[in-house]
């Protein structure tokens, strides 16, 4: 765990500018052509979010640093759990399901695909893992953090059954919410199967969070055992 202020400060400034010239390509400034539908896009949607959290995260960090005290980062512990499964969604579902649909050449040369689905992915991974205070995590996090995806679903769900289908371009963003095409079945069964999976990965991330105490205790009780 790396406790030193001046590393914290320099890693979650990269990640922030990164994240500013990432949401800029997101809407289409650089391509000169205003993405109008921006909002319906998970991708954008979680990192605006875990964006705004880093951002937040710096400003923690910074007063830290000017009172001249290192140590990890403990800023919104409970909300950082719920960011990082959010912020894995994006990437684990992107690179295992969506990116195979595009020409391969667009992963590499899109600066709106590697940043959003890819580099701030992995760094607020990152960020967790060598900056944020462990042992904190509790048994209901990886619960609540479906919390904002669900959101999300719903969100599309109910916006598809409002919209006009023969005037809007884009009804349902991603293939696994598409009513329309894998009816309530075949949705149901992809939004249970993410959900397990994530949940699944969030206690695995509940065990990471507190394994030198899972092996300080087993230490123990093998030395009580002789």
């Amino acid at each position: 765990m790396i406790k030193n202020r001046n590393i914290q400060i320099l890693f979650l400034t990269i990640y922030c500018t990164l994240g500013v010239v990432g949401v800029l390509a997101g809407l289409g400034l650089f391509a000169k052509s205003f993405q109008a539908n921006f909002y319906v896009y998970y991708t954008n949607l979680s990192n605006y979010i875990c964006l705004g959290f880093m951002f937040a995260s710096l400003v923690h960090v910074m007063k830290k640093a000017n009172k001249k005290e290192d140590g990890p980062i403990n800023f919104a512990p409970k909300f950082k759990f719920m960011c990082l499964i959010m912020i894995l969604v994006t990437f684990l579902v992107y690179n295992l399901f969506l990116a195979r649909l595009n020409p391969i050449e667009d992963y590499f040369t899109s600066l709106n695909n590697l940043t959003l689905h890819v580099f701030l992915p992995l760094m607020f991974f990152a960020d967790w893992i060598f900056f944020y205070e462990h042992k904190k995590t509790k048994w209901y996090y990886p619960l609540i953090s479906l919390i904002m995806p669900l959101i999300y679903v719903a969100f599309i769900v109910i916006r598809g059954l409002i919209v006009n289908h023969a005037t809007t371009e884009i009804v349902y963003p991603y293939f696994f919410l598409d009513i329309d095409t894998l009816g309530y079945g075949g949705f149901f069964l992809w939004l249970f199967g993410l959900i397990a999976a994530f949940v699944i990965i969030g206690y695995l991330f509940l065990l990471f969070d507190h394994l030198e105490e899972i092996k300080a205790k087993w230490k123990k009780e093998k030395v009580e055992s002789r």
